[in-house]
């Protein structure tokens, strides 16, 4: 069985972030990426994401190897369609991590996302673009609800460009 797993990372998982090289084990590869979806940035200054419902393909459940089977069979799946009325644009990098038994167990644990249990983050398997266009399924980390004072990030980037930030 193939190990590799795909996250798309669009905060602090992003290589080039201070925690890329102490939390993502195993890369193999990192390549620009895009889905649709809201950025945003929680008071805390960390980012957050939202999806259309009909982006999320599926999402993490208490059976690593039975996720990882499933993210398999969705690779053969024609893309789910969904209206992109109202989302944007959010820039990220397609991670390829060797093995997804080494990767969720960090990745999880500092994302705060569990399946067994209320938390912020839910990691969910989405299509994301490559930067040529081409579709690929890859786990992300969503926020079903934000909290209070959430900040969107409508350049689909984080963390802000000073340039931008100033300007705000």
């Amino acid at each position: 069985m193939n190990l590799e797993t795909r996250l798309f990372a669009y905060g602090t998982l992003k290589q080039g972030s201070p925690v890329h090289a102490q939390l993502c084990r195993g890369v193999c590869s990192v390549i620009p990426a895009q889905l649709w979806g809201r950025l945003y940035e929680l008071p805390t200054g960390c980012p957050a994401l939202r999806v259309p419902v009909g982006a999320v393909l599926a999402e993490a459940s208490m059976e690593p190897e039975a996720d990882h089977v499933r993210l398999g069979e969705l690779l053969h799946q024609p893309p789910s369609e969904f209206s992109r009325e109202g989302w944007r644009p959010v820039s990220g990098q397609l991670i390829t991590l060797a093995d997804y038994r080494v990767a969720w167990p960090t990745l999880d644990a500092w994302e705060d996302a569990a399946p067994d249990r209320p938390v912020l983050f839910r990691r969910a398997i989405v299509r994301v673009e490559r930067a040529n266009g081409v579709p690929v399924t890859a786990w992300t980390y969503i926020m079903p609800r934000l909290p209070e004072r959430a900040r969107e990030l409508a350049t689909g980037i984080w963390p802000v460009p000073l340039s931008l930030a100033a300007g705000d």
